[in-house]
């Protein structure tokens, strides 16, 4: 197998577990793809030209790497795990559908860790910018552990300087409702996370995962993290700041339908309980995770549920007032409307899916499963279990509608 160098001249060098499979120029027919399959993980890569890249794992659809002008945004730990089994360490891993502890299968739900199919190879789009499409659907392996038919579809555009990211989430079922949470889990690349600073928090209530799950009220216009943090912030604005990123300069996130921002960072002490991180690693790194977690959406027969994230990096100070707001139509083609995002559980538009759930070759919905979901109603959590609105989004317990 050639080395990324090889082709088409990136300079993308990938981790020597990971096998490069696309670059920009593949030709449609995806034939590539499908001869490469015996490799642990292996990488598509989207190639914007000037050194700006990003390569995604297709272990997770995991996002291993962004770089602007060359410069990596994104942190992965050098402890890392590339056996296509073990969640990826770093870069941008994919919760889905349950967030936190799973009674019914792994932590942080499954779609971290299988592999995901490339539904459309990375494509130059008219403006330059080149786009990829990502997906998964129910199987053997995740009906074991969450018993419904579901389609989830991850869309990446890379631009000069952002990143963003379409989901799709998709329930082809004629009969069964079911609940998830959804999280995009981003390790940003810091110099010194003392000195980084986020905004869009100030008056929100939070979760303290670090302090028993106590709810807190933050005071603060700036929120910095200066020790072990672990905290789900609710209703959080549509657009943070985070600065001293990468060469000092601050990266905005801007989200749609994401009403829950986790910030995490292990500190020293917890850093040490985590094999694949380093015990030093974590002043370089930053969580500001974009997602709907605090409270399950749940959706109906039929539906869709759609939700944005827009990375931008390299913003220097001058650049900082907003100048694109976030809504539906600011990145999906228009197909029925969309309820702004909620606090409480958000169900989709009733009319068909957007047209970019299903770009690709016509596949035959799944069939529900004669079986009896797996309710689990005699399965008793301890009743601390419902003390508060986050152990309510366990996908399963949810669902006694």
């Amino acid at each position: 197998m050639r080395r990324a160098g090889e082709l088409d001249g990136t300079r993308y060098s990938p981790d020597q577990h990971q096998q490069v499979l696309v670059v920009h120029q593949i030709p449609q027919s995806g034939g590539v793809i499908c001869d490469i399959m015996a490799a642990a993980t292996s990488v598509v890569v989207l190639d914007r030209g000037n050194n700006t890249t990003c390569t995604i794992n297709l272990h997770g659809a995991t996002v291993v790497s962004w770089r602007v002008n060359n410069q990596e945004q994104l942190f992965v730990s050098k402890q890392a795990v590339f056996d296509g089994k073990k969640a990826i360490r770093g870069g941008i891993p994919f919760v889905f559908p349950q967030f936190g502890a799973w009674s019914f299968g792994p932590g942080h739900g499954f779609a971290r860790i299988i592999r995901w199919n490339v539904e459309k190879s990375p494509e130059r789009l008219p403006s330059g910018d080149v786009e990829a499409i990502f997906s998964i659907m129910d199987n053997e392996f995740t009906r074991s552990m969450w018993n419904y038919p579901f389609r989830l579809t991850y869309r990446l555009i890379l631009r000069e300087k952002e990143l963003h990211f379409n989901i799709g989430v998709y329930n082809p079922s004629k009969e069964h409702t079911f609940s998830f949470n959804l999280l995009l889990h981003t390790y940003f690349k810091v110099p010194d996370v003392r000195r980084c600073q986020i905004t869009g928090l100030h008056g929100c209530t939070f979760i303290d995962k670090t302090r028993d799950n106590q709810i807190f009220q933050e005071g603060l216009d700036v929120v910095t993290v200066r020790e072990w943090t672990d905290r789900i912030y609710q209703n959080t604005q549509p657009e943070h700041i985070i600065t001293n990123v990468v060469s000092g300069r601050k990266m905005r996130v801007q989200k749609y339908n994401f009403p829950d921002t986790v910030i995490w960072n292990p500190w020293q002490e917890k850093a040490r309980d985590i094999p694949d991180f380093g015990d030093d690693e974590f002043p370089n790194m930053i969580c500001v995770e974009s997602g709907h977690v605090s409270s399950p959406v749940i959706l109906l027969p039929g539906t869709a549920f759609e939700a944005s994230q827009i990375l931008q990096g390299g913003v220097s100070s001058s650049q900082v007032p907003s100048n694109n707001v976030v809504t539906s139509d600011h990145f999906l083609p228009a197909s029925g409307t969309l309820s702004p995002a909620r606090p409480r559980a958000t169900v989709g538009w009733p009319a068909s899916p957007p047209n970019w759930l299903y770009v690709q070759s016509p596949m035959q919905t799944p069939t529900t499963p004669n079986h009896h979901h797996h309710h689990h109603h005699h399965h008793h959590h301890p009743s601390h279990h419902y003390a508060n609105c986050i152990t309510q989004s366990c996908s399963i317990c949810s669902l006694n509608l």
